[in-house]
Order: C-alpha cells, then sequence, then structure tokens
C-alpha cells in the first residue's frame, strides 16, 4: 500500500471548504484511490501546515493513472493549485 499526503496551506482561507468538498466529490471517485481525507490541524502553537490531505493507492502505477484521470485533473487545476500555498507531498509505504 502507497499513502500519499499532501500537507499545505491556503492563500484564501474561504476557499477551504470548496477545497474538502472537491477533495471528497472528486478524488475520493478517481478509480485506485482509497481512504480518501482531508484534514485541519489542531490549531496548537506554530504550525507550518494547516490542512492534510491523504489518499491511499495499491501501488505507483495506481497513484500515475489517478494522477492523469480527468476528475484529478479538474480538481488539482480548479480547485487545489490556485488556492494553495506551501504544498509538501510525501509518499510512504
Amino acid at each position: 500500500m502507497i499513502h500519499k499526503i499532501l500537507l499545505f496551506n491556503v492563500k484564501e482561507f474561504d476557499k477551504v471548504n470548496v477545497i474538502r468538498e472537491k477533495t471528497m466529490e472528486l478524488l475520493a471517485h478517481v478509480p485506485g484511490a482509497q481512504n480518501v481525507s482531508f484534514r485541519e490541524a489542531i490549531n496548537e502553537g506554530d504550525l507550518q501546515y494547516h490542512y492534510l490531505i491523504t489518499v491511499d493507492f495499491d501501488s505507483m502505477q495506481a497513484h500515475e493513472q489517478y494522477m492523469a484521470h480527468e476528475k484529478h485533473v479538474e480538481f488539482s487545476k480548479q480547485y487545489f493549485r490556485p488556492y494553495v500555498s506551501d504544498l509538501l507531498i510525501q509518499f510512504f509505504s
């Protein structure tokens, strides 16, 4: 199992709900994507990142197919990249 995490901040706070909704509406329905979640950090102390998206895959090949899927492309271009700052993406096994 491959676990992908995206830690990030937003440029505009009013876009958080849109990103959350579209994460579940679009990404959770891409074939191969499993256990999709959107989370907010507990606001204690000096945080580097305030938001987290996680997605699991059976393999890196499944991840590659996910990246090319039209729902992921739509999410990334319309609802994520324009509003996100300080993005860190990491994979875990």
